[in-house]
């Protein structure tokens, strides 16, 4: 989670963020649930704990208004959740299913799936899966063996995690670990009225638009996204197609169009395409805030991870990030700048009225 999140759950006395963290006033040693209904603090006198153990052992006392410290104890059924989420995080010895994780906690599969259900609106076998695919990538990056790295993250065959990597990656995982060698991605530079910017796509659709502060920058990004994969500059044969595809953006940036559609080619876990294709549904010229999109696409906890899923987007304006926004008005943060976040939010309020 980033300051930000800690701090707009903050401002918002958000209860969904209860037992994820606490945060401390530092002028007063008192340490709170998000939710608490104080007039929050200055946003430089507060430091965030992961539990109460943590914000006690550094010399904060507990609030007397949302006594974290006392309601800690009172939830058992969220105690019980995080104990099944730290179970998970932790195993790394073979295979680990949802009922053998309620068998070690004294629980039916029902009353473990109800738990999941009702705190994270997902179900424990979701939770199995992006973890051991969180895991999965990251020894991916680490080994040159397929095989070992899918043993190392517990997954019971490759068979099943071949199908997991193609429906969330857009890719199989020989070609995860290979950085997306053996992909061809053709690029165009051009300048527009937020700056320089790339636009990347593979034979199937764009895979990559940013901006940038110079086409350096740019090509770094792009390079380390996809590391392995044939990168170049657009070919002859493809000219026309990329000079529409400017010829797009520099109408909408212009403020002469309200949509900006082109074909696709993206990675994605599931929740991020919950996201991102929600995104797509929010009207031209409107904002919402992370929490409501939390909310409408029926996570409503998941505050976070929505804001998670904004800063991953690789695809700017077509995927409208930009009309995300903090719960208090504030533009919150943007992947290519706070500055181009407020010029295109100005577009399109310019084009809407």
């Amino acid at each position: 989670m980033s300051d930000d999140v800690y701090w707009q759950a903050i401002i918002e006395h958000d209860a969904a963020f209860d037992f994820q963290f606490y945060y401390g006033v530092n002028s007063t040693k008192i340490f709170c649930f998000p939710s608490c209904p104080s007039k929050p603090p200055l946003r430089n006198n507060v430091s965030y704990f992961d539990d109460v153990g943590l914000a006690q052992a550094s010399g904060y006392r507990a609030c007397k208004r949302c006594q974290p410290d006392k309601k800690c104890l009172q939830d058992t059924s969220l105690v019980k959740l995080i104990h099944a989420c730290h179970k998970i995080e932790k195993h790394n010895e073979g295979t680990l299913t949802a009922l053998q994780l309620a068998e070690s906690m004294g629980l039916t599969q029902f009353q473990l799936n109800r738990l999941f259900k009702k705190h994270l609106n997902i179900t424990p076998k979701n939770y199995i899966d992006q973890v051991q695919l969180t895991a999965l990538k990251k020894n991916l990056r680490n080994s040159d063996n397929v095989s070992h790295a899918i043993y190392q993250s517990g997954i019971e065959s490759s068979s099943v995690i071949y199908g997991r990597m193609i429906n969330h990656l857009a890719m199989t995982p020989k070609t995860y670990l290979r950085g997306a060698a053996n992909i061809k991605i053709s690029y165009v530079l051009g300048d527009t009225r937020l700056g320089p910017v790339l636009i990347a796509a593979t034979d199937k659709g764009v895979c990559f638009l940013q901006f940038g502060d110079s086409t350096h920058q740019l090509l770094s990004q792009l390079m380390s996204e996809f590391p392995s994969a044939e990168i170049m500059l657009m070919p002859e044969n493809s000219e026309q197609q990329f000079e529409h595809w400017l010829n797009l953006l520099d109408l909408y940036l212009a403020g002469c169009s309200n949509e900006i559609n082109l074909p696709l080619d993206i990675r994605a876990t599931t929740f991020q395409k919950r996201v991102w294709d929600f995104l797509k549904t929010i009207p031209y010229g409107e904002v919402m805030s992370y929490g409501a999109i939390a909310k409408a696409i029926g996570s409503a906890k998941a505050f976070r991870a929505v804001a998670n899923a904004c800063a991953s987007n690789n695809v700017a304006l077509v995927i409208p990030c930009h009309r995300v926004i903090r719960g208090d008005g504030a533009l919150g943060g943007y992947r290519w700048g706070e500055k181009r976040k407020r010029k295109i939010l100005d577009i399109e309020n310019k084009l809407n009225t």
